[in-house]
């Protein structure tokens, strides 16, 4: 039963499924009924304005990639289409419903243990957590193994939040903002070079 209304809910696709989430997570951090609905409304807008954008991108520019290959003549198999694509994919991921409450379960048993200092308020980027755990879901078949690749990703981008917080800072000229994404934490060592 529970299965059939996990799929039910992740058939929907993402364009429904996440602002479903942010509803339920802003009314359990005690938002107004109506501000939760208007922000899992403009979710939903977000993620048909990029359905769109990537639709039409596709459009104009496959034609023109293709033309490319032929007169280059090589095969070209992948078309890289950055997070506008990949956070849709992923957020349609079977693995995507429960990744938003372990990511924030992860950073919030890091807190209490003392493990971290980051508190994580950026709910979207849960998407690069969530990623790593559908990628490790298709590759393996595991939906554990998924979940497990959602706690390890999140557990090191905390920590890479931590060790270079002190660099964020000292950039920006912003205290107490750290920014605990895999996608940009890694630069932290070139900026102390």
């Amino acid at each position: 039963m529970f299965s059939e209304i996990m799929r039910y809910i992740l058939d929907l696709g993402p364009t429904v499924m996440l602002p479903l989430v942010i509803i339920i997570f802003s009314k359990l951090l005690g938002m107004k009924l109506g501000d939760c609905f208007k922000s899992g409304l403009h979710i939903g807008i977000g993620f048909v304005g990029i359905g769109l954008v990537i639709g039409l991108m596709l459009d104009s520019i496959g034609p023109a990639a293709k033309a490319m290959a032929e007169q280059f003549q090589i095969n070209l198999h992948v078309i890289d289409v950055g997070w506008p694509g990949s956070s849709p994919m992923t957020w349609a991921s079977q693995i995507a419903l429960i990744a938003i409450p372990v990511a924030i379960g992860v950073n919030i048993l890091m807190l209490v243990t003392r493990m971290t200092r980051v508190v994580n308020v950026d709910i979207w980027n849960i998407w690069h957590m969530t990623f790593t755990g559908a990628m490790l879901h298709l590759a393996t078949g595991s939906y554990w193994l998924g979940i497990l690749g959602v706690v390890v990703h999140a557990a090191f981008v905390y920590k890479l939040g931590d060790w270079f917080a002190k660099d964020t800072r000292d950039f920006f000229g912003l205290e107490g903002i750290a920014i605990p994404h895999g996608s940009s934490a890694y630069l932290g060592p070139k900026s102390r070079a």
